[in-house]
């Protein structure tokens, strides 16, 4: 017989401590309680003693869920509900909605911009300019106020995208980790309606928190990039929120634990959730390239050139993957990623016949707005992590935490994204300009871990190696 939910090791005993240290930054949390499988965990040591307990009772629930076959947390972990953030579950026939949390298929696109260079952007004032240009194109905050020169869009349009995703607006596969994830022809787009509202009215908008667009320079070569940052909006958190709701009711939970749901993939509410959380996945990824669409305008208009699309990837979503076994066999199965990135290797069976086939594909690491962004590449290491890295820094500060206790910081940090200097590709830029009277306290660099930190955990254990590193001249955040 089925347990409702999880049943982990009582509290009073510490899982972070009876992890076994197994390589330079690899820890092995063995089978306990209810658990599964073993889980791996990447961490240094320096990251591994700040970690919480409760992140690790979180993973050991994680390995204990029906179906489970790999856990994995990242270098960048930190506690989450239902899973931790940072977290990677692998699974054959079950499926973990906190896998892919509320905002389903938040992910990155980096755009580059190949006639500019660090010396092109080091003016302030064209930067701010350039802020300004894609304010008028492109939506931030929670809600679905659209600027004049915003793109609309019709329901046939949002529906389009609901199945077909990048495809819908005429993007290349090889710019995306997927254009869409397959959708059943019979599935009911408006059946969720707190979601299908939102579908057309915040098509093309970044949303709050901690999404945003950012202008980056390369550290080395100073190479011009930008970054977006953003999920499947209001779409795809009522569609998660309905599915956990759903998924308690199922398991027999409270709702207050609705979080802790999981669902087979052969029965109705299985199908159903997969069919929706698929749609969510699509509406993201094109959300992303068509935001796109005002950046490109707004560097066109400040500028005078023109970025391309180098490649865009999602890191909270649950893919249908090929599972490489001991053996060298494979299997189909589920990989949850909750705030963690997909990085295939060169040669990865799920490459074949994609433009990255020989390379492995890009896996883009957002940092923090003051420490900047990274692009990597999986190495073979790759396959002891779950085909997976970070998805950031990571937080060590939570967002009330962090707007109480910097409260008083806050002149110095604002302070610092005006005045900081840096040497990219050889030329001094100063400053980072934002489109804030005064730098968010709850995303700050303060309330991150050390970009690079967490970076050399991957290279340390052969999971992924630093191709780019960039750090911000422009940002803009999306404003509650």
């Amino acid at each position: 017989m089925l347990r409702p939910y999880p049943h982990c090791p009582p509290a009073a005993m510490s899982l972070k401590y009876f992890a076994q240290k197994e390589g330079p930054a690899h820890y092995v949390l063995p089978r306990t309680g209810s658990m599964r499988v073993e889980a791996h965990a990447f961490f240094s040591e320096s990251l591994f003693e700040r970690t919480e307990e409760s992140m690790w009772q979180q993973l050991a629930s994680a390995a204990s869920y029906p179906g489970v076959v790999g856990a994995y947390l990242m270098p960048d972990a930190h506690a989450g509900y239902g899973v931790p953030v940072g977290c990677v579950v692998v699974t054959e026939d079950t499926i973990l909605q906190a896998g892919s949390g509320y905002d389903i298929s938040c992910g990155v696109l980096y755009m580059r911009v190949p006639k500019l260079h660090a010396a092109d952007v080091a003016d302030w004032d064209r930067r701010a300019q350039w802020i300004s240009e894609v304010d008028k194109r492109v939506a931030t905050g929670v809600g679905s106020g659209r600027p004049a020169l915003m793109p609309r869009f019709s329901s046939k349009k949002g529906d389009e995208i609901l199945r077909y995703g990048a495809k819908a607006i005429g993007v290349s596969a090889d710019l995306c980790e997927r254009q869409f994830i397959e959708v059943a022809d019979d599935v009911n787009l408006e059946k969720i309606t707190r979601a299908y509202d939102k579908v057309v009215p915040q098509l093309g908008s970044v949303g709050g928190g901690n999404h945003f667009i950012e202008m980056q320079v390369d550290r080395d070569d100073g190479s011009v990039w930008v970054m977006i940052h953003c999920g499947s909006r209001g779409y795809g958190w009522q569609t998660a929120n309905y599915f956990f709701y759903e998924g308690a009711r199922l398991r027999g939970l409270p709702t207050n634990r609705r979080e802790d749901s999981w669902l087979r993939i052969d029965e109705p509410l299985g199908r159903e959730y997969w069919a929706h959380h698929n749609t969510a996945a699509n509406y993201a990824v094109a959300n992303r390239h068509i935001i796109v669409r005002g950046v490109q305008e707004a560097l066109a208009s400040v500028f005078g050139a023109e970025g391309e699309v180098y490649y865009e990837i999602s890191h909270n979503l649950v893919q249908r993957e090929s599972l490489l076994l001991p053996d060298g066999t494979t299997k189909r199965g589920f990989v949850h990623r909750k705030g963690a990135t997909r990085a295939f290797p060169a040669g990865h069976p799920d490459l074949v016949g994609t433009a990255w086939e020989k390379t492995g594909h890009p896996c883009l690491i957002p940092g923090s707005m003051f420490h900047g962004a990274a692009i990597l590449f999986a190495e073979p290491g790759a396959s002891r992590s779950g085909f997976s890295v970070n998805h950031g820094s990571g937080r060590h500060m939570a967002r009330g935490a962090a707007k109480r206790e910097l409260e008083a910081s806050q002149h110095e940090i604002d302070h610092e994204m005006k005045s900081v200097v840096r040497e990219l590709g050889g030329v001094k830029i100063t400053g980072i300009v934002g489109n804030t009277k005064k730098t968010p306290l709850d995303e700050c660099g303060r309330v991150y871990k050390n970009l690079d930190e967490v970076l050399s955990v991957l290279e340390a254990e052969g999971i992924a190696r630093v191709a780019h590193r960039m750090y911000p001249v422009a940002n803009m955040k999306g404003m509650d």
